[in-house]
């Protein structure tokens, strides 16, 4: 059972994606470990434009908004992010999740503990979590993968969250598509 599965047993979407790298699992790891999503200009792009809204609210209002300069696992799980690390099998999985309502322009976070995001079920939010995996591949090599689990509170809250991916789902899956291929690119042109 993966550690995503604890944290999501059920949910309403699932994304699984995956590519397969002659590194070992130990080298692989290391990349996901200092994987930076801003060292893609595509990604880039893509999280200024999920920030518009909330940059333009920000402007009218006086106030700005800063795009983090890195945005690595420790800095997407930072404090005040909405994200948070909910669990790591250091070599093998860790996973994220979030409870928020992402249909909104400026996404609601609601802070938990990991102990209590299974259990958290107050109506308005959805939840999602995605994790991070690395498998022993058989002959050598590994195999990297992320999967994406999303659910909701109760069914109006399903509803905003299905129109939101409507628009937002494709270059959401995307983005882990782009990740996961730079990471398997990197890997095997350092050997």
């Amino acid at each position: 059972m993966t550690l995503i599965h604890q944290f999501m047993p059920d949910c309403d979407l699932r994304e699984v994606d995956g590519v397969a790298t002659t590194a070992s699992p130990e080298r692989t790891w290391a990349a996901v470990r200092a994987m930076d999503l801003n060292d893609v200009p595509f990604i880039r792009w893509l999280f200024a434009l999920r920030l518009l809204p909330e940059r333009v609210l920000a402007r009218l209002r006086g106030t700005s908004v800063r795009r983090p300069p890195r945005m690595r696992i420790e800095d997407i799980v930072a404090p005040g992010n909405g994200f948070l690390l909910l669990a790591e099998e250091p070599g093998r999985e860790l996973v994220i999740g979030a409870i928020g309502r992402f249909w909104r322009p400026r996404i609601d976070f609601v802070g938990v503990t990991p102990g209590d995001f299974t259990s958290f079920s107050n109506p308005g939010f959805g939840k999602l979590t995605w994790n991070l995996r690395v498998d022993p591949r058989d002959g050598g090599g590994a195999r990297l993968g992320v999967e994406l689990r999303v659910t909701a509170t109760d069914a109006a809250s399903w509803k905003r969250f299905r129109r939101y991916w409507w628009l937002i789902g494709r270059f959401s899956r995307a983005i882990r598509r782009s990740e996961l291929h730079r990471l398997r690119r990197q890997l095997e042109r350092a050997g």
